[in-house]
């Protein structure tokens, strides 16, 4: 059913085809496209497929996905990152994502501009103009379709953002429209219209094309009590809007008295920048709350696209309002697909979103590669870079404060008068801050005079400082770079210390009877009460009676190198043996060792010596003669030397 094909712009190649006998076929694949998103597609090349061995360009091979049925393209767009693996079964294939031609937009920074009386479509063309000025004819977009008005002319300010971010912040946050690219003469525009996609009488039901259904309410966006408001008065030289007090029998607020009895009273506004007549600002406001107050819903559904087997069905495509019936879960009500997932080998069942979703753009990337590409080489830290925006976006928005100048202090206030204002900046001899609750504070963020900082939150890039105490002990960095903590958790990564061979105390655990040090060369652990030690070192194992006593208390030493074992006292060994090349008793008197092999070996000799000699056999011994004519017993030596190795035993805590 699809064609894929890739372009580096001078040859193009198959990358999967129909036909299930050729070998131009992918592993798999899946592609989605969502309203007022960038479109993705993501696949793996398996290394039977002649394209395996050709080289992948990202971001510069086009992709197109053909249907080869209705001869509509799905999907045109980058390829964005690749990737080889080899699995432990030796199973080779490349992986590789590519984005939609709306991704271009996000190549592009619009320049500081504040465009005034603007229409959408003047607008449009503006913040596309200077993204063309910058971008190569493949990548440069021109616009297409736009449906909106020319009445619309609200202020509208461009920042140093992509042309995508613009876009959505002046235009799709504060008047709507749905945005899509299409392919025209081999250029590419950009159609802006208030809504995407048809009207279908293909009816979704159980039993039938829905396979499963999962339905999410929302209910944040309620507000049964609105206080709409008009355009700013006074030229805007204060933050006093139009309201509707004047028509409304002294009341600025309209309630919606069924949303009351439901949810209570929820305040809220809802601001018309271009009304200037209370008549129309109230006409308004009423629309508003039509439209606003009703429950969200967010379904996910997996649906069953019969056009392919059946023309009288229409197909499923995100932007579509489709009739959606299921008597169980109790809907029964046309619904928009927002968004669908494809899975190439499977374009019968789309998964797809549907309902009142919420239209965002806020994640312009389609997954992690890209905000990767994208976002992180411009903000080297996401916590410094969000704190930079947040902090951006209070200061842009605070623009309609009150700034009082006093003789000692300068005030900047929500109010004109401090008695009566909540939100307050003070600056005087003393300091300056923040406070929420009045003139007289208290001051929660400030910077005094004795050279204090007081904040709730601190966002820095790099923060230099002598110490940093939490006030209660349990954290400490001290001026030396020694640290102080109750706890440290590591989730992942790894820790590196680096320190002279000469310190053997690198790391100290501790408790009451307790201690271990860990140093580069060696592992420690002590016990306080009986004063053993026992260190664990790279060429061996040394173990001590009294660790006030090192030089003197050696007991048990263990070499890597040669494999001996000394050890001052016994070897006992339950049931399995003491093995090795030799094994050395202390002698009585404390002045040396002899060797157990050498006395063996004596006692081979010995009774080889006898095995020589001239003997005579009786019934129940065997006699030797000496050369002196002595005779001796053979089972007297035998006893006698049983006895001597009885007496070995009996030194090493064994028995014979």
């Amino acid at each position: 059913m699809y064609k894929i094909t890739i372009s580096d712009g001078k040859s193009e190649k198959i990358l999967h085809e129909p036909d299930t006998l050729s070998r131009n076929r992918l592993s798999s694949g899946k592609f989605s496209d969502e309203i007022n998103q960038i479109p993705s597609f993501s696949f793996t090349i398996p290394v039977s497929n002649p394209c395996y061995a050709d080289e992948l360009n990202d971001r510069k091979d086009v992709v197109t996905i053909l249907n080869t049925l209705t001869g509509e393209t799905e999907f045109e767009g980058v390829l964005l990152t690749h990737s080889g693996s080899m699995s432990s079964g030796g199973k080779l294939e490349k992986t590789a994502v590519c984005e939609g031609f709306l991704g271009y937009l996000c190549d592009s920074i619009q320049p500081y501009h504040h465009y005034e009386n603007y229409t959408i479509i003047e607008f449009l063309k503006s913040v596309l103009e200077n993204h063309n000025a910058l971008m190569p004819e493949e990548k440069r977009i021109y616009l297409g379709s736009c449906d909106f008005s020319g009445e619309n002319t609200n202020s509208k300010t461009t920042a140093y953002r992509s042309t995508l971010e613009e876009i959505r912040i002046n235009l799709i946050e504060r008047v709507g429209g749905e945005m899509k690219i299409r392919r025209v003469d081999g250029k590419l525009v950009l159609d802006f219209l208030t809504q995407c996609g048809t009207k279908s009488n293909t009816r979704i039901e159980l039993a039938k094309n829905m396979k499963s259904l999962e339905v999410k309410t929302d209910s944040t966006n309620i507000i049964t009590r609105l206080i709409p408001l008009g355009c700013q008065l006074d030229n805007g030289e204060t933050a006093q809007r139009l309201d509707i007090s004047d028509i409304n029998d002294g009341k600025m607020y309209i309630d919606d008295d069924a949303a009351i009895e439901k949810y209570g009273i929820i305040v809220g506004t809802a601001e018309f920048d271009d009304i200037t007549l209370p008549e129309n600002l109230l006409n308004a406001g009423r629309k508003y709350l039509e439209n606003n107050n009703r429950i969200r819903k967010a379904y996910e559904a997996q649906v069953l696209d019969l056009s392919l087997i059946d023309t009288g069905y229409e197909s499923i495509r995100s932007g579509n309002t489709y009739p959606f019936f299921n008597d169980f879960m109790g809907l029964d009500e046309e619904l928009r697909v927002m968004k669908r997932t494809v899975d190439i080998y499977k374009p019968y069942s789309p998964a797809v979103e549907i309902g009142d979703k919420a239209e965002r753009i806020t994640d312009i990337s389609v997954r992690t590669a890209h905000l990767i590409e994208y976002e992180l080489p411009q903000q080297k830290i996401d916590i410094l870079a969000s704190a930079k925006a947040t902090a951006t976006a209070l200061i842009n928005a605070g623009i309609n404060g009150y700034v009082v100048v006093n003789p000692n202090e300068i005030l900047i206030m929500d109010t004109p008068d401090k008695t009566t204002a909540t939100k307050v900046w003070r600056w005087n001899s003393g300091g300056f801050g923040y406070s929420n609750t009045g003139y007289d504070g208290e001051y929660g963020t400030a910077i005094t005079m004795d050279g204090a900082i007081v904040a709730d939150f601190i966002t820095a890039g790099v923060l230099r400082g002598l110490e940093i105490v939490n006030g209660d002990g349990t954290f400490r960095v001290s001026p030396d770079g020694s640290v102080t903590a109750s706890a440290i958790n590591i989730t992942g990564g790894s820790i590196n210390i680096s320190t002279d061979e000469s310190n053997p105390n690198v790391i100290q655990l501790s408790s009451s009877g307790y201690k271990s040090f860990i140093s580069s060369g060696a592992f420690a652990a002590r016990n306080q009460y009986t004063k053993c030690t026992s260190v664990y070192k790279g060429d061996g194992i040394e173990m001590y009676s009294d660790f006030t006593d090192i030089q003197n208390s050696l007991t048990v030493s263990v070499s890597a190198s040669t494999g001996n074992i000394d050890t001052r006292g016994k070897i006992t060994a339950s049931g399995q043996g003491v093995y090795g090349n030799n094994i050395y008793f202390r002698l009585e008197d404390g002045e040396g060792y002899y060797s157990l092999r050498d006395f063996i070996n004596n006692f081979k000799e010995h009774i080889s010596a006898l095995e020589d000699s001239e003997k005579t056999v009786f019934s129940d011994d065997v006699r030797f003669k000496r050369s002196d004519g002595y005779r001796y017993s053979l089972r007297d030596q035998i006893e006698q030397i049983h006895a001597y190795i009885d007496d070995l035993y009996s030194k090493l805590g064994g028995s014979s």
